[in-house]
This record gives C-alpha cells, structure tokens and sequence, in this order.
C-alpha cells in the first residue's frame, strides 16, 4: 500500500505562517519571520524519505 505524497514546501509554508503569527503576537514580526523559514526548512529538508 502506497502512502501519500505530501507537496513540496508544505512544512517550509507552514513554518512561515507560524512565525508570523508569533511574531505578531510577540511585536517582533522580523525575527521571527526569519525562524520560521529557518524552522520550516529543517522540518522540509530534514526529514528525506526515499
């Protein structure tokens, strides 16, 4: 049985999106802007299945 295959960028968006919202909720929208593409990138390219 085959699994589903998740689109690229999937886990970068959602990294993305989650440091906005706490970057709103913080004040500080460019920091964590940033940590969260960095977060969504380790999350999108970290965990390469075959």
């Amino acid at each position: 049985m085959e699994t589903k295959k998740r689109r690229k960028g999937l886990k970068l968006g959602t990294g993305i999106i989650l440091g906005c919202i706490v970057g709103y909720l913080t004040s500080n929208m460019q920091l964590w802007f940033v940590l969260g593409i960095a977060i969504g990138a380790a999350l999108e390219y970290g965990t390469k299945k075959k």
